[in-house]
């Protein structure tokens, strides 16, 4: 390559000159400037044109012996299949890794979402109410577009039996802001996004194609949603779906539930927003801040704590899971470098073994640059097969990620093998062959013909040096494992923690179901009320059968909050009174889901309509508003409400219960009974059903006895108690697989490296072990001499892998739980067990070393 560019450099200036003097002999002959250059420019044209063919032949020769080397290359690696076979393994096991894992962050975080302009998109992270939104819209001077919704489960008539669908409650601009189409029809207007205007209804592909049979004519038609009509107005295309959201069906809100889309401190709606153009981040905020003081002032007892956040929507729907990818991605890029470790190493072992061959291919005129190509070429090929093989890996592995997803996992739709996944493993296959194919490049470069024609083989300049890189090769495997070891190791014992926190109840044999009931058919609470009430007695008569109501059930995520005013306590500002977490129950439920009681009594039947109304707190309100004071008896009633207070009597304390996940805060919380309620939009319940035994026909049993009350009422959300539980550890448990089976394999990766580099040093040192055996040596002198490498390789492995992972795991704290990512316990647990590995792998070959025959080893090479 050099010599060739000297040519080219040698033919350039020749030229040049050429023309110089030719130019200056045709101005001495009279010809003005232009034309005695344009003259010598003509004489050596045929000169160019030689450079040209000299380029072109120059270049067919380079393809040629590329072509030439990727033959041999062939070749070789044919010859020595099992070399290749473990080679191709190793990185096809770390690269194949890598793309798993990018395939998830390419869907989760890389990908652009599916929405008109997504970089324009914004997100405000507190929920708000129908007027709110209204109000921003004449307000802001930041956005152009703006929307909110809220999805909610109503009941659907037209299926074989009543199923529960889930319903999007929306204003008119919702759709506008995302910047989305129907594949039919047309969307709703702002002029029939009123009250009292007509009820209309857009599908999604996936109702459109499950409920209405694909009909390319179902706009027009009419579906029975929440006991009322609605007429199709239009189908959404199959990629569109709201942001963290699952709809079924989307509906305005103001004409579905006038009275909910009317109430201003009704903060229930994920509102989404589009800057205009040229408008940033931060004067957009600035904008809100603004609207947010307006808000206050003129509706001070509904917005007086009103402050907006506002959050790039890519950025909201990634949320936690970003920092998990990323550790998970920085995990498995640390296997990838043992897994390259391990393959310099075996590139090495084989240099050296060639290394004669490299020596007379250098005596019969290949040169340096030739071998240097040679050997590249072969690790580039053993890399892009691994990178190959490593996509097989990665297409199972992104399976089993899949399977084991936890449901916070955003964007699953878009994780799957594209261009920009092949092109990551065409690089890192690249690289790979690359940088780490240096290493036997560097000992072909070393080749010294004279010198080396003369060694016998035995001991060598260059072979003693590529032991040297292969142990620090090793002890940086080690020293990664490490590291990826103690960062799992802390993952299990967080989660291990987070199991044994106690929810609050027992989950054993309880089975859950929600219940919506109609607005046209129990409009009034009464009948809401004679619904349950029967429901209830019917459900208790099933032998071996406890069954109780609450709105919302534990660990569902979900739950309504209100302001609260003590009685007797100082009066504070309108709007800035306490929250509270709110549940109406109804039967026996703490002691269907076995919640204790602290103190004071449960709720009895003589707790109902037309009695004192009555409360029951939970521990933490006490914590919080009662910390000296027994609040038995203690009256407290909602704040807002118009007319005289209807004060409640705190009857009991019970413990806290765990409703928004175990690794969460637990909320202050009020029951309340639901036949106390004057809340006739509480259609929404949740079964709790504990069963003797986990019978299969317990759930058909209980929807044969809701629809023998009433056959219109759809029975969804059926669920285990056990598996709500597993599901709120979902993230921790996916996390700390992963990261625990990435550990894994680097332990193993590593325990390979150190067993191939001390057997390839007992190979090479088989004559000294001879000798040493020869004068008298024992085979546990032996044994020690190795083991004692072997130590020094681990221990300096170990002491670098503590350093590395008292920096790194510094990064893992959002995603443990109780537990110091400096845990000393961890960290000693580890690195006793790094050791106990490595020294096994040690005694392998410190093994065959003691067996070794010293008229046998004397012989040797």
């Amino acid at each position: 390559m050099r010599r060739r560019k000297r040519m080219m450099e040698d033919l350039d200036r020749d030229i040049r000159d050429h023309i110089e003097r030719e130019t200056e002999d045709n101005i001495a002959r009279g010809m003005t400037p232009e034309e005695a250059r344009y003259a010598a420019f003509r004489k050596f044209g045929n000169v160019t044109r030689m450079k040209e063919e000299t380029r072109e032949v120059w270049s067919l020769v380079w393809l040629e012996q590329l072509l030439q080397d990727i033959r041999l290359g062939f070749r070789v690696l044919r010859k020595s299949p099992g070399f290749t076979a473990v080679a191709i393994l190793t990185l096809a096991l770390g690269i194949g890794a890598n793309t798993a894992i990018f395939s998830v962050i390419n869907g989760v975080l890389l990908s652009p979402l599916p929405y008109k302009n997504p970089k324009q998109l914004v997100v405000i992270k507190e929920h708000d109410s129908l007027p709110n939104v209204i109000d921003i819209q004449r307000q802001t001077r930041s956005f152009s577009q703006g929307g909110g919704i809220n999805v909610e489960k109503m009941d659907y008539i037209g299926a074989t039996e009543p199923v529960q669908v889930r319903v999007a409650l929306i204003n008119a601009g919702f759709l506008e802001t995302l910047g989305v189409q129907p594949m039919l029809g047309r969307i709703i207007s702002p002029g029939e996004d009123v009250q009292g205007g007509p009820r209309l209804a857009m599908v999604s592909n996936h109702f459109w194609q499950n409920y209405l049979g694909s009909d390319p004519h179902a706009v027009g038609n009419t579906i029975q949603l929440g006991g009322n009509s609605y007429t199709v107005i239009g189908v959404m295309p199959a990629s569109f779906a709201p942001p963290a959201e699952h709809a079924d069906v989307f509906v305005s809100l103001i004409v579905r539930d006038p009275g909910a889309g009317a109430e201003r401190d009704l903060h229930f709606m994920h509102t989404y927003w589009r800057l205009k153009e040229g408008v940033t981040l931060a004067q957009a905020q600035a904008d809100m801040a603004t609207i947010d003081r307006r808000l206050a002032e003129q509706y001070p007892a509904e917005e007086k704590e009103r402050k907006s956040q506002l959050v790039p929507l890519h950025e909201w729907l990634v949320g936690d899971v970003r920092s998990a990818l990323l550790v998970l991605f920085g995990a498995v890029g640390l296997v990838l470098l043992i897994a390259c470790a391990n393959f310099a190493s075996l590139l090495m072992m084989r240099a050296v073994a060639e290394r004669q061959e490299l020596v007379i291919r250098a005596a019969l005129g290949a040169g340096r640059g030739r071998l240097i190509r040679k050997t590249l070429t072969e690790s580039l090929l053993l890399s892009v097969f691994g990178g190959a093989a490593g996509l097989l890996f990665a297409k199972w592995g992104t399976s089993m990620l899949l399977a084991l997803r936890p449901e916070e996992l955003a964007r699953l739709s878009g994780i799957h093998m594209d261009t920009r996944v092949l092109l990551f493993v065409l690089v890192v296959s690249v690289l790979t062959g690359i940088v780490f194919g240096m290493a036997p490049v560097w000992i072909a470069a070393r080749a010294d013909v004279a010198g080396a024609l003369k060694e016998s083989g035995r001991s060598t300049t260059t072979s003693t040096m590529g032991h040297s890189i292969r142990k620090l090769l090793v002890i940086s495997e080690l020293a990664v494992a490490l590291v990826l070891l103690v960062g799992a190791g802390l993952l299990i014992k967080g989660f291990s923690r987070l199991r044994s926190v106690n929810p609050g109840f027992n989950s054993a044999n309880v089975m859950t179901m929600y219940l919506q009931l109609s607005t046209t058919r129990y409009r009034e609470i009464p009948k809401q009320t004679q619904f349950r009430r029967e429901l209830l007695t019917r459900l208790n008569s099933l032998p071996g059968v406890r069954a109780a109501m609450v709105t919302d059930i534990p660990l569902g995520g979900n739950y309504v909050r209100h302001r609260l005013v003590i009685d007797g306590r100082p009066p504070v500002a309108v709007g800035s009174e306490p929250l509270v977490q709110t549940l109406s129950v109804m039967g026996d439920y703490f002691h269907v889901m076995e919640i204790p009681l602290r103190t004071g009594r449960e709720f009895t039947p003589l707790d109902r309509e037309e009695q004192p109304l009555t409360a029951i707190v939970n521990e933490e309100m006490v914590r919080e508003f009662f910390p000296h004071e027994n609040p038995i008896g203690v009256r407290i009633c909602w704040a807002g409400d118009a007319g005289p207070p209807q004060w409640m009597t705190v009857i009991g304390v019970v413990g806290d219960v765990k409703h928004s996940g175990l690794n969460q805060p637990t909320d202050p919380a009020v029951y309340s009974p639901f036949s106390q309620n004057d809340e006739a939009w509480r259609r929404f319940m949740t079964l709790a059903i504990r069963a003797s035994d986990a019978s299969p026909g317990l759930v058909e049993e209980v929807k044969k006895q809701i629809w023998s009350m009433d056959g219109q009422i759809p029975v969804g959300d059926v669920h285990a108690m056990d598996d709500l539980v597993a599901v709120s550890l979902a993230q921790q448990r996916f996390n700390m697989l992963l990261l625990g089976l990435f550990a894994a394999l680097a332990l193993i990766l590593a325990a390979v490296g150190i067993y191939g580099t001390m057997a390839y040093a007992v190979n090479q040192r088989t004559h000294e072990i001879g000798i040493r055996t020869a004068l008298g040596a024992q085979r546990r002198d032996v044994l020690r001499l190795v083991m004692r490498d072997g130590a020094k390789i681990a221990l300096f492995g170990i002491a670098s892998g503590i350093a590395g992972a008292l920096a790194l795991t510094r990064l893992m704290t959002s995603l443990l739980f109780e537990v110091k990512p400096t845990d000393p316990a961890t960290f000693a647990g580890v690195a006793i067990l790094l050791a106990l590995v490595a020294l096994a792998a040690c005694y392998i070959p410190a093994h065959r070393a003691m067996r070794v025959d010293p008229m046998v080893a004397l012989r040797y090479e």
